[in-house]
């Protein structure tokens, strides 16, 4: 495990530790690339959850908070960021399977899992400059700690007078009242690859619109508030997790 961790941290290290940086070997005046700029450092923060508050009326689950920095290097911007990442399901419930059923009723049992976790990315990113606007890619190591959150509850449906089954409420069925929880702690790695498009607004602002996929390794570190009567959740582990992008949207400040 050890060596992973090493292997994610030197990925970006390594790739910047090469000739890249270096105006020596390479004319950049006669390549299509980004001069260096006057204003070489960034800072800035995504404003993706106020957007998508305002679009979409509906409570948003998924939702990354980042403030980034980053130095300008000529063709290259080294950066780095703090992010806090959300995830769940919009419903109250992800899933669920009846566990019970008679004549006139069947329980279901509702199965649910929340996700919070901060981390820490340090990178790079590669630019090419068209007049207003620029592209670039980029990647970064990942180090974080993150929590998951799951549980479990029960439901009865109930056939009524026209033979349609309704959600009711019995606070005296012991199957009904039962609930199951725990939380799990995760120290969080990984790396994510980002393809951005930067609208340059005046000298001073810039907005970044890009997808970024990423690649998580979660290792488990303890477990805790566990109440589980039906025997529903198996020993954790390690686990591995890819999601294909986050739609970040950037304002940033240049001086």
């Amino acid at each position: 495990m050890n060596k992973i961790l090493i292997f994610l941290f030197f990925i970006p290290f390594s790739i910047l530790s090469q000739d890249s940086f270096s105006d020596t070997t390479t004319n950049l005046d006669s390549l299509d690339f980004v001069k260096k700029e006057k204003s070489p450092n960034y800072i800035g923060v995504n404003i993706t959850p106020l957007v998508s508050g305002v679009i979409n009326t509906r409570n948003n689950y998924n939702i990354k908070l980042s403030a980034l920095y980053k130095r300008n290097f000529g063709y290259k911007n080294l950066r780095i960021s703090l992010n806090h990442l959300t995830e769940g399901s919009s419903s109250s419930y992800d899933y669920n399977v009846p566990v019970k059923s008679n004549d006139t009723s069947i329980w279901f049992r509702y199965f649910n899992d929340n996700y919070t976790y901060s981390d820490f990315r340090i990178g790079f990113e590669e630019l090419r400059g068209y007049s207003d606007t620029r592209v670039h890619i980029g990647i970064d190591a990942i180090i974080g700690y993150g929590n998951r959150k799951s549980n479990y509850f029960h439901n009865i449906l109930s056939i009524d007078s026209s033979s349609i089954y309704k959600s009711i409420s019995n606070t005296n069925d012991v199957l009904a009242n039962a609930t199951g929880s725990r939380t799990n702690n995760y120290l969080v790695t990984g790396i994510d690859i980002s393809f951005g498009l930067d609208w340059v607004m005046n000298e001073v602002f810039l907005m970044t619109f890009q997808i970024t996929p990423q690649f998580n390794y979660f290792i488990f570190l303890n477990e805790k508030d566990k109440t589980d009567p039906y025997n529903e959740y198996v020993r954790s582990t390690d686990y591995a997790d890819f999601k294909l992008g986050y739609f970040d949207i950037n304002l940033i400040y240049r001086f």
